[in-house]
């Protein structure tokens, strides 16, 4: 069966998890090897991300000139699907021959009930295999994540021989809250994060391990990042500040009991493989925000207990 996919992609996780869901979902129809599914990209791609991998396509381009446009129009696909709605993606789309051409319509995406960008990239989803299949019901499975398990291995046996040289328990035998900030030049969420740490410390309960993107240069970031190193603690784990290499923050959110986070990428990761995450949504927090992720937080640190 020949398909061509019209989509745009944004990393680190715009479109992604769209394109896994549909593709997912057309690998159940049939088996990988009677599927050939060109995939045509507005922009570039992110061979790195989680929820792609270039084996499912059997060509993939990106942004092709219209005169590929208008020579593909004598290609011929049993299915023409287009993820997206620019200009360009629906001038392909119209010009490509298909026996079965479906598109969605994003006109009423703001009626769409979805809470987030996985739950509507789930809708969105279904939408489309309804279109294909006909079916009053659509049940869709998990994204895939494309995960190199011995990478991740090697990756725990790095933080476990990291923390035994300070004299500390392996991840598997701590019970510790992860924080990741990715935005770390957002004052206000670092005044929050700084909170949260006191708060989960006040409890006794849990450690905490803080990673945070790239430094930033200002003096005022300098100066709230030399606050948070000088928490005198012995559950807070400053050691791994800068170790914000993917597969770390999957491998501590993994083990963690709860991970804090303003990282949709990470948060959507532990969605899909049901971890417990605090996503931290609005990237501006004015004083009544602040207060109010302090008090989710203590109400996960009530509902947890110490494995």
């Amino acid at each position: 069966m020949k398909i061509l996919i019209l989509h745009r992609v944004n990393p680190p996780l715009q479109g992604f998890v769209l394109l896994n869901l549909v593709y997912n979902q057309l690998a159940k129809t049939l088996p990988p090897k009677e599927l050939e599914i060109d995939l045509i990209l507005e922009n570039g791609k992110d061979s790195s991300n989680l929820f792609y991998q270039d084996e499912w396509f059997k060509n993939i381009e990106f942004q092709p000139g219209f005169k590929d446009i208008w020579n593909r129009k004598n290609r011929h696909y049993d299915l023409v699907l287009n993820l997206t709605l620019t200009p360009f993606s629906l001038l392909y789309y119209y010009i490509a021959k298909g026996t079965n051409k479906q598109t969605l319509h994003w006109i009423n995406r703001k009626k769409l009930s979805a809470t987030n960008h996985y739950d509507l990239a789930t809708v969105l989803a279904k939408k489309m295999i309804y279109k294909i299949s006909d079916k009053a019901m659509v049940a869709i499975d998990l994204p895939t994540l494309n995960i190199d398990k011995e990478k991740l291995n090697n990756t725990e046996k790095l933080i476990d021989w990291l923390l035994r040289s300070e004299n500390l328990k392996p991840l598997s035998f701590s019970d510790y809250l992860l924080i990741y900030i990715e935005d770390r030049q957002n004052i206000e969420m670092i005044e929050a994060i700084e909170k949260i740490i006191y708060t989960v410390l006040g409890q006794k309960k849990f450690k905490v391990i803080l990673v945070l993107e790239r430094v930033g240069k200002s003096k005022e970031e300098i100066k709230r990042i030399q606050r948070l190193n000088e928490i005198q603690d012995k559950n807070f784990y400053v050691n791994f500040i800068d170790y914000n290499d993917l597969y770390y923050l999957v491998k501590f959110a993994e083990k963690s009991v709860l991970t804090i986070t303003d990282s949709v990428y990470l948060n959507t990761i532990g969605e899909v493989k049901n971890w417990r995450m605090l996503y931290l949504e609005n990237k501006k927090l004015n004083n009544t925000e602040m207060n109010s992720v302090i008090e989710r937080v203590s109400y996960h640190l009530k509902n947890l207990s110490p494995l």
